[in-house]
């Protein structure tokens, strides 16, 4: 945190004035009042219309309600540190959207036509096995879980670093809005709020970026800058299949590629919207207008990133003792040199609550509905329930969630180290659940059998190599910056590195050095052979007739001609 008798930038840092609080509170206050007015208007009191909005919403405000949950305050946050301290390499990942219009051809309307609430109610109709159903929900609900509590504590330790905004009222006021807003209006709530927030989003990074372009003269002198740093142009790309490498165009597009299929395809916050609307051509656009708006943010923040290095090309603020981790750049840079016009350090602190609130609306949500659909509602006690009854309980569990998610960002004060391995966890339950969803619809011979012993040993092993860097004190080298025009009365730290380089690792060590891209991709290899294998040698489908819909078009020739089953098999019946 910054002292007072620190000269930089010609004075104290900045602090909020009334104005930033107006801008702040007010996108605060409009949040809760979407989830008010949605919660009065409502007449329908059941959870189709709490979980789904009735199948009525329209394909806009759901698309980007889905680029909102997975653009996090994390992402607002470390992209732009990703630029400025490694380059900007990371936008190819922009790349990756090519998959999105498979997921809109080929995965989603398969799920859309089956009209389920829980996607993970689609693994025990194809598998006839309520264990497939219950250990995938159960990996969604946890990692859910684990990374909310990321979401929370991790912008509001950075805004608390280098402002006077206190840590535990934005823990409080994160976890407690988003989860009031959610838990009476329901997705409706969730889907407007998540628009109004990205929006706030994108101001938010265009604040930053204008900002530096006006002082800084040009975007042109701005690129030049990091150009002649490393930081941009041709000769940052590295190319060819690296996986121990942190970051090559290959690794970042696969791993990207394997993200948003389990992203998009086969996860509750996604299908749960697709379920939500009113048409399948409003699914299939849904997903279509991701891919500009998802440009246009990564883009945003690859560009904030060398504008605040072309500010502090002769004096870095982490290198100076100014901040401690890369990622405070962006709430540094904002208090330093935006706090001159009032209501911009408001806005941005907006744009990274913005980012938390969606995040975390849509995550309890989802989280309400695979808890009910999967694991109550079948219950003698509950199916007998009013819908009344079951939507309030339902609102129960998201209230619930999002209190569980605040008081777990509560431990990130004491254990410090535990935020790495809960984002370590949330990447290694994506392959394997892709991989189980992926059999099930192409390959009609994998068993229960199968699938299970996918999730488990394909998250187990992608936990190793996911925990292996923070077991090894792994930490990705910086790129070289500068203190050479640091203030003169600026005490600069001793320097020194707890870096462990790849290079200097022996095996078996240096296989845990696999690169996290590459994580969801090793998972999901691993399971499909894992589940391959499995249904091979314990009978393939073991004469378990599978209804036609539960796979994909390409493969139903496969499967008996439904007019030839006859009263002894195993048909499981489907449910709306």
């Amino acid at each position: 945190m910054l002292e007072s008798e620190f000269d930089w930038s010609e004075g104290e840092r900045g602090t909020f004035s009334w104005l930033d609080y107006v801008v702040f509170g007010g996108m605060l206050a409009l949040s809760l009042a979407i989830g008010v007015f949605y919660a009065i208007k409502s007449r329908k009191k059941s959870n189709d219309e709490f979980l789904l909005g009735s199948r009525s919403l329209s394909c806009f405000p759901v698309s980007m309600s889905l680029l909102a949950s997975y653009v996090s305050a994390i992402s607002v946050l470390g992209g732009p540190s990703e630029a400025y301290y490694h380059s900007v390499q990371w936008w190819v990942i922009c790349l990756s959207q090519v998959v999105l219009p498979v997921v809109a051809a080929v995965l989603m309307p398969v799920f859309y036509e089956l009209r389920l609430t829980s996607i993970y109610e689609y693994l025990e109709l194809r598998y006839s096995s309520r264990a497939v159903r219950l250990v995938a929900a159960g990996m969604f609900v946890s990692q859910a879980l684990l990374y909310q509590a990321v979401v929370i504590y991790a912008p509001a330790l950075a805004l608390a670093s280098i402002s006077d905004f206190s840590l535990w009222i934005s823990v409080v006021s994160v976890g407690f809005i988003a989860s009031f807003y959610t838990a009476i209006g329901g997705i409706k709530a969730v889907i407007w709020t998540d628009v109004l927030q990205l929006f706030i989003l994108i101001a938010g990074l265009f604040s930053v970026i204008l900002k530096g372009i006006y002082d800084l003269g040009g975007l042109s002198a701005i690129w030049d800058t990091a150009v002649r740093h490393g930081r941009a142009g041709p000769q940052i790309f590295t190319y060819g299949y690296h996986p121990m490498q942190r970051h090559t165009v290959s690794n970042i597009v696969i791993g990207g590629i394997v993200s948003k299929l389990y992203g998009y395809a086969c996860v509750q916050t996604a299908v749960q919207r697709y379920s939500s609307l009113k048409s399948l051509t409003h699914a299939h656009l849904s997903i279509y207008l991701i891919i500009p708006f998802y440009t246009l943010i990564v883009s945003l923040t690859m560009i904030a990133g060398i504008v605040m290095f072309a500010t502090y090309e002769g004096c870095d603020p982490l290198a100076a003792g100014l901040i401690t981790k890369k990622d405070q750049i962006l709430p540094f840079y904002v208090m330093d040199q935006l706090s001159v016009i009032p209501g911009l350090p408001g806005l941005f602190v907006a744009c990274i609550f913005s980012g938390s609130l969606s995040t975390i609306s849509s995550g309890v949500n989802s989280q309400a509905a695979v808890t009910w659909e999967d694991m109550f509602s079948r219950r003698p006690g509950c199916a007998k329930l009013s819908k009344t009854a079951q939507a309030w309980i339902t609102k129960c569990f998201a209230l619930g969630y999002g209190v569980l998610a605040t008081a777990l960002a509560f431990l990130g004060d004491h254990l410090g180290g535990i935020l790495q391995g809960t984002i370590a966890i949330t990447s290694a339950v994506s392959g394997p659940i892709l991989a189980v969803f992926i059999m099930g619809l192409f390959l009609p011979f994998v068993n229960s059998k199968g699938a299970n012993a996918a999730l488990i040993i394909g998250s187990l092993v992608s936990l190793v190599f996911s925990l292996g860097p923070i077991a090894l004190d792994m930490n990705p080298d910086l790129l070289p910056t500068s203190t050479d025009l640091c203030p003169a009365n600026l005490t600069l730290p001793t320097p020194g590195s707890d870096v462990v380089s790849v290079s200097e690792l022996q095996y078996p060590q240096k296989l845990l050095s696999l690169s996290y891209t590459q994580i969801a991709p090793l998972g999901f290899v691993v399971s499909l052979t894992i589940g391959i294998l499995i249904s091979l040698i314990t009978g393939r489908s073991n004469g378990l007739l599978i209804e036609r819909r539960l796979v994909h078009p390409w493969v139903r020739w496969s499967l008996p001609d439904p007019n030839e089953l006859n009263a002894k098999s195993r048909l499981i019946p489907m449910t709306n």
